[in-house]
């Protein structure tokens, strides 16, 4: 993170519309994989919450209300978070009218507020619980795209013996 943002930068090409019973952040226009959509908020608290992201135990990025608050989970993500700039990326091409979405177990270890996804993805894995929930295979899928804490945190489950390989085995 170079330099601090009070305000999130928000791309023209995003933007929050009505979306069922409340809100959620769609595609303008067609949007390149790579594009970089929003620059978080340089916001930060030390507890959780529905519209925090996670970057260590005690650290979460805050809800500001603004764009980035109302991205969507989904199972089959079309953006990620590049942890060290805190941005939202593209990773693959986004149509026009398109949710734009994030899988919320690539930075939260426990969801405060866990939920039943209805992404509709082929591979939904239903209770989003937060990553130590996951099953190996699901860890591995999501892996390239996990937060630097996430990454710490396996590190450590894996020297303490407590790997995902042998959580799968006991479940």
């Amino acid at each position: 993170m170079s330099e601090r943002r009070e305000r999130a930068w928000v791309s023209e090409l995003v933007e929050v519309r009505p979306f069922g019973e409340g809100r959620a952040l769609v595609a303008t226009g067609s949007i390149p994989a790579g594009a970089r959509l929003i620059a978080l908020a340089h916001v930060f608290v030390d507890l959780p919450s529905k519209y925090t992201i996670q970057l260590d135990e005690h650290l979460h990025q805050a809800g500001t209300e603004e764009a980035d608050d109302f991205m969507n989970h989904s199972c089959a993500p079309n953006v990620t978070i590049d942890f060290a700039a805190l941005e939202i990326v593209a990773i693959r091409p986004i149509s026009a009218g398109e949710l734009v979405t994030f899988d919320y177990n690539i930075c939260e270890w426990e969801m405060r507020e866990p939920f039943t996804c209805r992404c509709g993805a082929t591979r939904c894995i239903g209770e989003i619980r937060g990553f130590r929930h996951l099953t190996a295979p699901q860890r591995r899928s999501i892996g390239p795209h996990l937060s630097p804490y996430l990454r710490r945190r396996l590190a450590e489950e894996r020297e303490l013996g407590d790997d995902d390989e042998r959580r799968v085995s006991r479940a």
